[in-house]
């Protein structure tokens, strides 16, 4: 059985929104919440790829402890992460990577909405091309993900999953 799940994917994937479907079975948490207060107020961008490992390894630390393994499963919307930090897996994770078709996938990330005064939840386009095209990569690798292509329901696009 998975007792830590990775979802991972390029900025709009739909990651959140999909990881909501999933809530009543497994306990859902997000590196963009946790990292939030402290870099959304304020904008910054920078360390975060390095924050994100970090939080990798916090993350495996506190669901794998002894202590722990009574609670339900863990599924992590990490993002964006280095193959290095993230691979191997250890025993009892696996990896979700969200990666819609590009075309879908490009207008998902140009009309999320305004969420703040910094302007578009992600709106770095030419950084998150980069990362779409590091997970098709990670395909061609055979890395071991399991790649997810969720149901596209044109309603949810420019809106906020709750």
């Amino acid at each position: 059985m998975t007792r830590l799940v990775w979802l991972v994917g390029p900025p709009g994937a739909g990651k959140s929104t999909f990881a909501r479907t999933l809530e009543p079975s497994m306990h859902v948490v997000e590196f963009d919440a946790m990292l939030g207060p402290l870099v959304s107020e304020q904008g910054i961008r920078k360390g975060i790829l390095s924050a994100n490992s970090h939080l990798l390894e916090v993350v495996r630390e506190i669901v794998h402890h002894p202590d722990n393994t009574r609670f339900r499963p863990v599924l992590v919307v990490a993002g964006l992460v280095q193959a290095h930090a993230l691979f191997p897996l250890r025993e009892g994770e696996s990896v979700m990577l969200l990666l819609p078709n590009r075309e879908r996938w490009s207008l998902q990330l140009r009309q999320r909405p305004v969420l703040t005064e910094h302007g578009r939840q992600y709106d770095d386009y030419t950084y998150a091309e980069h990362w779409y095209e590091r997970f098709e990569e990670w395909l061609k690798a055979d890395f071991p993900v399991q790649r997810i292509e969720n149901i596209f329901d044109s309603n949810l696009i420019g809106k906020v999953s709750h």
